[in-house]
């Protein structure tokens, strides 16, 4: 018997919310026949809904709680030190790890939450604004030759604030695109494989800058071309992403609104006077924008220059959280936050469990009873306990509390605004909850649509496809309302193995510039700060 082949095409923030007039008008003209060829709905993202640790999820078939990883960073609480986890801080293994044990050849582009890549009967190119420059390619010579064949970029240089639609670096976005797609393409080609998943994480980027106007089309017309053109070489096809996107009213600095309510306090340092004057990092970048300067100075230059600035959101030095974290006064702060999501208790502040389950469930009613002051619409839709946001064997070192919010408000960690809200900002588009999935291919239901599908189980069906046995420690189950009634997938029974051991490795990469470059990238994202 013949192994299926399965591509998946993985769009970070995906979502039919804002694509499905231009797949009515034709403007996407594959993603529309798969849809009207397979099965197709929303996907519940994972807690947070975010790339990271959404993209882990599904590759592992598993929620936080069993990979040990819950943002893009984490707080430990012994040391207030930020920690930027890599690959190896995950404790699963995935779903390409059971298809090389059963003897499957696989393809892995472009995931974020990849880096350091891991070696695959097949390669892996890692991708998302967690990869360094260098290894990151396994084996570790596809890098040159990637670059050399098709000029391959990681990561964007430009810089997407004040960016319009005419800017060099929405070009630089959409080349980066191509080729995340163009390298699946000629690696394929070159040494076929029997499940190929890209992800192109600059979707992304574009959604957070246009949310809806011309670049995203762009860009999701680049994603419609190599569909075309890969497609047909495989099986089965899902086409899947980490999380959707939603139009941004607002944004909300929950740690200035932790200030605000004497929650959090601050340490006063003598460069507070720039932020306070208006001399920050976007608003020197605008004037060296009208002046005609910036292009004058290289990249690295200027990421020195933002250095000594202070950042929009009143951070000064280094990027991101870690420098959010040096401004707290640890000795008065009862709870702080990160960026989309974690809350942390000072336990110091806090010390027993009554006064800890005390504080938590202060803080759940306050900041659920956040009320936009202009239109009373709620900017959280709730706040979760630790134990239930999370469940399982490294549940316990994830943050106290969760704080989802609502989809029109992007919910940042800035801590020196005086008002909490800020109805103007770069972010267009915000990640939302529920994001997309397409499958298509024998024994998949047509014009059909799935309900209650979730990012867990996608690996599960994955596994299920290429009649591989499910790891018996899975959240996700397989999406049978997807297979047709009376097909052999349909009438395949579940088969179950005892789950394959991740790779052990440290929390953090070893190079002291790594948590600096992800940090000052994930900034400039709008993600950290």
């Amino acid at each position: 018997m013949s192994k299926p082949r399965i591509l998946v095409f993985g769009l970070d923030g995906g979502s039919f919310n804002f694509i499905s007039g231009w797949l009515a008008d034709g403007k996407l003209p594959n993603l529309a026949r798969l849809v009207a060829q397979g099965t197709a709905g929303e996907l519940e993202s994972s807690l947070p809904p975010v790339t990271s640790p959404a993209w882990k999820c599904y590759a592992a078939g598993k929620y936080a709680g069993k990979l040990g990883v819950f943002w893009w960073q984490q707080l430990d609480p012994r040391t207030r030190e930020v920690i930027t986890p890599t690959s190896l801080s995950f404790k699963s293994a995935e779903v390409w790890d059971y298809l090389n044990q059963a003897g499957l050849r696989t393809g892995v582009i472009g995931v974020p939450r990849t880096y350091p890549p891991k070696a695959l009967n097949g390669f892996m190119v890692c991708g998302g604004p967690d990869v360094s420059q260098t290894g990151y390619t396994s084996p570790p010579e596809l890098a040159a030759e990637l670059e050399q064949a098709l000029d391959y970029e990681l990561n964007i240089k430009g810089d997407f604030f004040d960016a319009t639609q005419d800017s060099p670096v929405v070009q630089e976005a959409l080349a980066v695109i191509d080729k995340t797609f163009a390298a699946g393409a000629y690696l394929h080609r070159k040494d076929p494989v029997d499940f190929l998943h890209i992800t192109t994480f600059d979707l992304n980027r574009l959604q957070h800058f246009f949310f809806d106007e011309a670049p995203t089309l762009w860009a999701w017309q680049i994603v419609d071309k190599w569909l075309g053109e890969l497609a047909p070489q495989f099986d089965y096809t899902l086409v899947m992403s980490d999380h959707g996107t939603a139009k941004v009213a607002k944004v909300f600095f929950l740690n200035a609104w932790l200030k605000q309510q004497g929650y959090l306090f601050t340490r006063t340092r003598p460069a507070d006077l720039l932020f306070r004057l208006g001399l920050n990092r976007t608003t020197i970048s605008r004037l060296l924008d009208v002046l005609h300067l910036k292009r004058l100075f290289p990249f690295e230059l200027m990421r020195r220059i933002a250095y000594l600035l202070p950042s929009s959101t009143g951070v000064f030095g280094e990027f991101g959280n870690q420098a959010v974290v040096q401004r707290v006064d640890w000795t008065r702060t009862r709870a702080f936050a990160l960026a989309q999501g974690p809350i942390y208790i000072n336990r110091d502040l806090a010390p027993t469990e009554a006064a800890y389950q005390a504080l938590c469930a202060e803080l759940i009613q306050a900041i659920e009873a956040i009320r936009d002051p202009e239109t009373g619409a709620r900017v959280f839709v709730k706040v979760y306990r630790r134990d239930e946001a999370f469940q399982g064997p490294y549940a316990a070192d994830g943050p106290d509390l969760l704080a989802l919010n609502a989809d029109e408000y992007h919910n940042r960690a800035g801590l020196a605004q005086p008002d909490p809200f800020q109805a103007h900002w770069q972010w267009k588009g915000n990640n939302r909850r529920f994001g997309m999935c397409i499958l298509h291919g024998p024994g998949i239901r047509q014009q059909a649509e799935i309900s209650g599908a979730r990012i867990v189980d996608l690996a599960p069906t994955i596994l299920h496809l290429a009649d591989v046995p499910l790891p018996d420690d899975l959240d996700g189950r397989v999406l049978g309302d997807a297979f047709e009634p009376g097909s052999a997938l349909a009438q395949r029974p579940l088969r179950y193995q005892p789950s394959l051991t991740a790779a052990a490795g440290p929390d953090h990469s070893a190079d002291a510039g790594y948590d600096a470059e992800v940090a000052s990238r994930l900034t400039g994202l709008g993600y950290l700060g």
